[in-house]
């Protein structure tokens, strides 16, 4: 169970760093959606996601993507933090 817990706080450690290196262009204005249980979403390519590895409990976080016709949009929603509130 420890060691679980262990591969799925590293994955969510890391996986802002698979996402750093394609940056939605400065120049690009997008207008952020509230995300909303149920809604379809046609991502294509992850663009920028928030970095919430080192936050703990449910926190806002905002993706940046391009669906399959090339257009970028961005969604805001919560998410676990990546910290454990776990001692052990």
């Amino acid at each position: 169970m420890k060691f679980a817990a262990l591969n799925a706080t590293l994955l969510a450690a890391f996986a802002p760093m698979a996402f750093a290196s394609e940056k939605a262009p400065a120049s690009t204005k997008v207008e952020v959606q509230e995300y909303q249980y149920g809604m379809q979403l046609d991502i294509d390519q992850v663009l920028q996601r928030t970095d919430n590895s080192r936050k703990s409990g449910v926190v806002p976080s905002v993706m940046v993507y391009r669906d399959s016709q090339g257009e970028v949009h961005a969604v805001r929603f919560v998410e676990w933090g990546g910290l454990s509130n776990q001692n052990g």
